[in-house]
């Protein structure tokens, strides 16, 4: 991968990012809009972390240096991958442990809404190269 092609990966992996909080926090203030209900806000705040912090973290694990080799890549991004599947794994499993009273509809809805972000970017990249 070239220096510029690995640039592009990574403001588009940005541009997923900045969608997912455009999403997420549209969602959170919806939620807090039409529930008065602090439970509801908390489930949706819930939600939006999951979604966000590990692909966070995968940013940080996948770019973290300049990398040439393309086996070294793909080591970066399986890693990558593997820390933000299990800190989502870990990220559920926290509030379902912790937090009893969590709305779990609540929080699946801004779970996935959030995560709609990778589609709705390989749509728009899709239609833009057409």
């Amino acid at each position: 991968m070239t220096y510029n092609s690995a640039k592009n990966a990574l403001k588009d992996y940005l541009r997923v990012i900045k969608l997912q909080f455009a999403i997420g926090l549209t969602i959170i203030i919806v939620v807090t809009l039409f529930s008065k209900s602090v439970l509801s806000i908390l489930s949706a705040l819930s939600g939006f972390l999951i979604a966000v912090l590990p692909a966070i973290v995968y940013i940080k694990i996948a770019w973290s240096h300049k990398v040439l080799d393309a086996e070294q890549i793909f080591a970066k991004h399986k890693k990558a991958e593997i820390c933000k599947f299990m800190l989502t794994i870990f990220g559920f499993l926290v509030i379902f442990i912790f937090f009893k009273k969590v709305q779990a509809g609540t929080l699946f809805v801004t779970y996935v809404a959030t995560l709609s972000s990778y589609w709705l970017c390989l749509f728009y990249q899709a239609k833009t190269k057409n």
